[in-house]
C-alpha cells in the first residue's frame, strides 16, 4: 500500500511580472511556505512569453529556494483557457482567418496553424522552465459549434456540439502530450462547473493528466459596489461530480477555492461555507488563491482562507500519519 501526499498550492496570477522586487517574491513565497503549501501556480500568456521571459525563470528559482514547487499556467491561449491577465489571445488577432465566425475571441481547433502554434506554445513551458507542473484551467467554448471553413472541412458539414466537444478532448490530450514528455510532471486540469458533462468526463480520461476537478465559491460576490450575489457556481455543488469523474477514470481529485471579488458582507458566509466543504471533502490537490484579487478587505479574506487551508492541512496530516501507522502494522 502507498500513501499519497496530498498537494496544496497556492494560485498566484500576474505577479511580479512587470514591477519586479524580488525580495517581495522572497517574502511571499516564504509565506506561502509558513502556511503549508507545497506549490505555487504561475500564469504565463502571451505577455509572459514576449515581455518576462527572464522574469518567470527568476520566479521558478527563487519559489524553489524557498522549498515550493511550481506549477505553469498557459493562459488565455487562442482564448481556449482561463488564466490572466484577462486579454485577447494576441496571436489570433494577427491570424483572423483562425477566428471562430461566430465567436471571434476564439480559436477553430481544427485550424492547422493555431494547433502547431499552441503546441510549441506550450512545449516551450516544459523545454525551457524548470516548472514542475502545467495546471489547465478552464477550457472555454468547449462545445462551440461553428461554420469555420476548417471545421467544415473536416466534419463535412457544422459539426455538433458533441463534435467539437470530442474536437476539443482531441486538443487538449496533443497539448498534454507535448508536456509529458517530461514524465516528473504534476498535470492538472480543471474545468468550469458550467461545461457539459459530457466533455468533462471525458477530458479528465486524457492520457497523462494527474488531477482533475473544478473550481468554485463559497460566497456572494461583488465586481464593485453593485449588490453582491452569486455570480459562480458553489465548490460543494461540483464536488460529488469530481469524484464520481476521477474514480472512473483512475484520476486524482482537484479542487480550486475562488476567494475572489468578495465584499465585506460576505466574509461570515465564506468562513462558513469555506469550512463546511473543507470537512467533508479531501482533494488530493487543493488550491486557493493567495491573496486573491479584488477584495473588499484583501487582509481579512487571505485571513479567513489561511486559517482554513492550515486547519486542512493540520488535519490531513493527522490522517496521513494514521495511515502509515496503519501501513506499518
Amino acid at each position: 500500500m502507498t500513501v499519497k501526499k496530498k498537494i496544496l498550492t497556492a494560485y498566484c496570477l500576474s505577479y511580479g511580472n512587470w514591477t519586479v522586487i524580488p525580495k517581495q517574491w522572497r517574502e511571499s513565497f516564504m509565506d506561502m511556505r509558513d502556511n503549508g503549501f507545497d506549490a505555487v501556480a504561475l500564469s504565463f500568456s502571451e505577455s509572459e512569453m514576449c515581455y518576462s521571459r527572464r522574469t518567470i525563470e527568476l520566479q521558478i528559482r527563487y519559489a524553489h529556494d524557498c522549498g515550493l514547487k511550481v506549477y505553469l499556467i498557459p493562459s488565455r491561449i487562442g482564448g481556449r483557457f482561463a488564466g490572466a491577465p484577462l486579454m485577447p489571445c494576441l496571436w489570433l488577432v494577427d491570424h483572423p482567418e483562425c477566428q471562430l465566425p461566430e465567436s471571434p475571441g476564439a480559436a477553430c481547433l481544427e485550424s492547422p496553424a493555431f494547433r502547431r502554434w499552441a503546441l510549441e506554445f506550450v512545449s516551450i513551458l516544459t523545454r525551457e522552465y524548470d516548472a514542475d507542473g502545467i495546471i489547465w484551467d478552464e477550457p472555454k467554448q468547449v462545445a462551440a459549434v461553428t461554420r469555420h471553413p476548417d471545421a467544415i472541412a473536416r466534419f463535412g458539414g457544422v459539426p455538433t456540439p458533441e463534435q467539437a466537444q470530442d474536437s476539443f478532448v482531441e486538443f487538449l490530450a496533443e497539448l498534454t502530450a507535448a508536456v509529458r514528455v517530461r514524465p516528473d510532471l504534476d498535470i492538472t486540469l480543471f474545468n468550469m462547473p458550467v461545461s457539459p458533462e459530457y466533455f468533462t468526463a471525458r477530458a479528465a480520461g486524457i492520457a497523462g493528466i494527474d488531477y482533475c476537478g473544478f473550481d468554485g465559491v463559497f460566497s456572494k460576490q461583488s465586481y464593485f459596489h453593485e449588490p453582491p450575489r452569486r455570480h459562480k457556481h458553489s465548490l460543494n455543488s461540483s464536488w460529488q461530480r469530481t469524484v464520481r469523474e476521477c474514480a472512473a477514470t483512475g484520476r486524482k481529485t482537484f479542487a480550486l477555492i475562488e476567494n475572489i471579488l468578495i465584499p465585506g458582507t460576505a466574509h461570515h458566509e465564506l468562513e462558513e461555507e469555506l469550512e463546511r466543504f473543507l470537512d467533508c471533502a479531501a482533494p488530493d490537490h487543493l488550491a486557493c488563491y493567495y491573496y486573491g484579487h479584488n477584495n473588499e478587505c484583501p487582509e481579512e479574506v487571505q485571513r479567513i482562507t489561511m486559517d482554513a487551508v492550515r486547519r486542512y492541512r493540520s488535519a490531513r496530516s493527522q490522517s496521513l500519519g494514521q495511515e502509515v501507522q496503519t501501513v506499518l502494522s
